[in-house]
């Protein structure tokens, strides 16, 4: 491994590593799906990550310079998904905790795959945010092949740790047995991802 693609990867772990919306959603998945839907849903994170390094290492700061031109608007809309999507998660976790129904009796709901958790991952502030920081620092020479080179160690990095996550809510269901706490665990996500999206909205409507 060159220095740059050791770069590479590591700036794909620093994307990755804080815990955010995405990091919530890919736990949440893990806990109420099948490990490999959850895996799934990491790998569009994942690849989410590689289109932005893609056009990171192709246009250089440029994309990204332009994106933050649009940061208020972009942050506004995106952050209006999130705090949707964290009140869905989290009505829907009560009204599980009200029914006390055990989830084996419940249908069966498709888990967010790796199409959804893709367009989240590209919508989602946070994730535009830390391109734009680190976009001028991406540097692994010209030319198709060391984009490719550079990014695929980027993506590398990013699915390490966005599988752990996947796979820690894997395992989080094999501590939480009760019906009732896989509910409360649940409903906190969902509370917390409309957080981050109330955060987003603030701060564009401030900033």
């Amino acid at each position: 491994m060159t220095l740059e693609a050791l770069r590479a990867l590591l700036f794909g772990v620093a994307i990755a590593a804080p815990i955010g919306p995405i990091a919530l959603l890919l736990i949440h998945v893990g806990l109420n799906h099948r490990l490999s839907e959850a895996l799934s849903a990491a790998l569009g994170v994942a690849l989410a990550d590689l289109t932005y390094a893609v056009l990171a290492l192709t246009t250089g700061s440029g994309l990204f310079a332009l994106l933050h031109a649009h940061d208020r608007a972009i942050r506004f809309t995106s952050s209006g998904v999130l705090l949707l999507l964290g009140l869905w998660l989290a009505a829907r976790a009560l009204r599980c905790q009200a029914t006390a129904t055990d989830p084996s009796l419940e249908p069966k709901r498709r888990a967010p795959g790796l199409i959804q958790l893709y367009v989240l991952t590209l919508a989602n502030p946070l994730t535009i945010l830390l391109f734009v920081a680190f976009s001028g620092q991406m540097t692994v020479g010209s030319g198709v092949t060391a984009v490719l080179y550079g990014s695929l160690w980027l993506f590398l990095g990013s699915l390490a740790v966005q599988a752990s996550y996947a796979s820690f809510g894997a395992a989080l269901r094999r501590w939480v047995v009760t019906p009732a706490a896989v509910c409360r665990i649940n409903a906190m996500s969902g509370v917390v991802i409309a957080g981050f999206g109330v955060w987003g909205i603030a701060s564009a409507i401030g900033g």
